[in-house]
C-alpha cells in the first residue's frame, strides 16, 4: 500500500509532465505579460492617503469596465497607472465607482494607495459592478450593501444602489455619513427602447427618493453615481423632466450639487460630442451647511498630464464636490 507520500509524489511527478507538454504545445501562442516587476519601471508609483484635513473630498467616476485587463496587456498596466496618478492628484477620502468587474479591480488599485480600502457590489452578477474606495485614515466603516426595499432590480439594470454606511473623523469628531453609488439605465437604442431607458431611470430614481425620505429622513447622505441623466431636464428630450426631479424640488430635503455643471453646459462624459452632464452628487439637508460652495467641478486637468485620456483610461472623467466639517456640524 502505497503512503501518502507516495502518492502524492506519482500525482505531482504526473501534474508536472502534463503542464510541460501543455506548455510546449501552446509554445507559439502569444505570451500575456506578467505583473509589473516590484520596484521596477513599470510599478505604480504608491498613492499615499490624506491626514484628516476635515474636508471629505467624495469623488463620482465611471472607470468604463476597469478590472477585466489587471496585467493582460500593456495597456492594462498603462490604465491603472492612469488612474492612480489621477487619484494622487485628487487625494480624495471618497470615491464611488461605476463599471468595475470585480473586487480584483479595486484590490489592485488599493494595493498601491497606502491607506485605502475598496469594495465592490457582488450581488452584481455582471462586469459593471459599483463600489467604494476610501481612505481608512479620515473613515471608518460600518456597513454597506443593496439598497433592496421597494426597489426594482430591472428599472436599475441590475445594479441595485449600493449603501456605504460610515463615520468620518476629524479632531476627535466622528460624523455618521450613509454614501450610496448609484449606476443608472443607460440612455441607449432605438426610440422604443429610449423611451423604456428614460421610464426605467424615472422609475427607480423616484423609488429611492421615496425610501430615502420613508427609511432615513434624518440622515447625512451623499448620492454619488452615473446617473445616465441630467438633473435640469432629461438627456432623452429637453421637453422631458429630469428622472432626479424628486430630489431637485425637494430643495428643503436635497440638493444636486453638482447641477451648476450642467448649468455651464460642461460634461464628463468625453466619449463623444456631449454637452449634458451625466455624473452628479446629491446631498441631503443634513449636510447643506458643511458644503464648500463652488467645490463641485469635473476633473479636467487629467486630460493634461494623461496621453490619450479617453482611449487610455475612461470614457468619463472624475466629478468631485467637497464637504466641511472642520467647524461646527
Amino acid at each position: 500500500m502505497k503512503t501518502f507520500f507516495e502518492t502524492y509524489s506519482s500525482k505531482l511527478i504526473l501534474f508536472t509532465f502534463i503542464a510541460l507538454l501543455t506548455s510546449s504545445c501552446l509554445s507559439d501562442s502569444v505570451t500575456e505579460p506578467e505583473p509589473p516587476e516590484e520596484n521596477g519601471p513599470d510599478y505604480p508609483s504608491p498613492t499615499e492617503s490624506e491626514a484628516p484635513d476635515g474636508i471629505l473630498e467624495t469623488v463620482t467616476w465611471n472607470l468604463e469596465r476597469y478590472g477585466d485587463d489587471l496585467y493582460g496587456s500593456e495597456a492594462g498596466i498603462q490604465r491603472t497607472k492612469n488612474i492612480l496618478r489621477i487619484a494622487d492628484s485628487l487625494k480624495a477620502d471618497l470615491y464611488g465607482l461605476q463599471e468595475i468587474t470585480g473586487q480584483a479591480g479595486l484590490d489592485t488599485l488599493s494595493k498601491y494607495m497606502p491607506g485605502y480600502r475598496g469594495f465592490v457590489a457582488d450581488y452584481i452578477t455582471y462586469n459593471q459592478k459599483l463600489g467604494f474606495l476610501y481612505n481608512t485614515n479620515t473613515i471608518d466603516s460600518l456597513s454597506s450593501g443593496a439598497i433592496t426595499t421597494g426597489q426594482d432590480d430591472y428599472d436599475w439594470a441590475g445594479r441595485l444602489p449600493l449603501y456605504f454606511s460610515f463615520n468620518y473623523n476629524y479632531n476627535g469628531t466622528s460624523t455618521p455619513i450613509y454614501a450610496i453609488v448609484i449606476h443608472a439605465k443607460a440612455n441607449t437604442g432605438n426610440t422604443q427602447e429610449l423611451e423604456e431607458a428614460y421610464e426605467r431611470r424615472v422609475r427607480a430614481a423616484e423609488s429611492l427618493y421615496t425610501y430615502l425620505q420613508s427609511e432615513k429622513p434624518d440622515t447625512r447622505i451623499i448620492l454619488l453615481g452615473d446617473y445616465n441623466d441630467d438633473v435640469d431636464v432629461s438627456i432623452y428630450d429637453d421637453s422631458s423632466p429630469s428622472p432626479y426631479d424628486d430630489f431637485v424640488m425637494a430643495e428643503n430635503s436635497f440638493r444636486a450639487v453638482t447641477e451648476s455643471i450642467s448649468d455651464a453646459n460642461q460634461s464628463s462624459y468625453i466619449a463623444g460630442d456631449y454637452s449634458d452632464l451625466i455624473d452628479h452628487i446629491i446631498i441631503s439637508d443634513e449636510l447643506f451647511n458643511n458644503y464648500t460652495a463652488s467645490s463641485e467641478e469635473i476633473y479636467f486637468e487629467a486630460e493634461n498630464f494623461i496621453e490619450d485620456y479617453v482611449n487610455t483610461t475612461s470614457d468619463h472623467l472624475p466629478v468631485w464636490a467637497k464637504i466641511d466639517f472642520t467647524g461646527a456640524n
